[in-house]
């Protein structure tokens, strides 16, 4: 009885969805993803570089027996008669990574790693304006009470300029007791 002041309930309706892509758009979308790609293949007029996660600056590795003794180091770093410190940077512990059991079956299959103390150490100076000339890198290593463990200077070349493949300026030191080396 719908005339006598009752309300017909009609079913709901689902609503249509929004967020569907058509057929045609996803197409479109595809070729373009592909498209962008084979300008990084070889033969594609681009080079494809790995420079993306390259940071600019010095990396420092405090090699073992000496980084269990240090807990900071400040970076030093001169060219062209001026000189930038890094302040007090903390020494991070390295790691390797160690790979675990794996299940046997196909060798796509899963594998697992953990991350196991090296005894070694390291921290790195962000610094922007690296020339690709040889630059002088004084590191000082310095115990939890401030004391000064290690004092030392070693002039080495930032690598990474230019090519094909442009990087950002970088380079790397290790102090390995009682000496500091270029490092790689």
């Amino acid at each position: 009885m719908a005339g006598a002041g009752h309300a017909t309930v009609q079913p709901r309706r689902a609503a249509p969805r929004q967020n569907r892509m058509r057929p045609s758009a996803l197409i479109v979308t595809a070729m373009a993803a592909l498209g962008g790609l084979a300008g990084c293949a070889p033969g594609g007029g681009e080079v494809a570089c790995p420079a993306i996660l390259v940071r600019e600056g010095v990396a420092l590795r405090v090699k073992a027996p000496l980084a269990g003794r240090a807990e900071s180091a400040t970076v030093t770093v001169c060219w062209d008669g001026r000189c930038r410190n890094s302040g007090d940077l903390e020494l991070m512990p390295s790691t390797v990574a160690v790979p675990q059991d794996c299940p046997s079956g196909p060798p796509d299959g899963s594998c697992g790693a953990s991350a196991s103390p090296t005894g070694d150490a390291g921290a790195f100076f962000d610094l922007k304006g690296l020339p690709s000339e040889p630059v002088e890198v004084a590191v000082v290593l310095r115990d939890g009470d401030g004391g000064k463990l290690f004092d030392r200077k070693v002039t080495v070349t930032p690598k990474g300029l230019g090519g094909e493949c442009p990087q950002p300026p970088h380079t790397a030191v290790v102090a390995d007791g009682a000496r500091l080396a270029p490092g790689t």
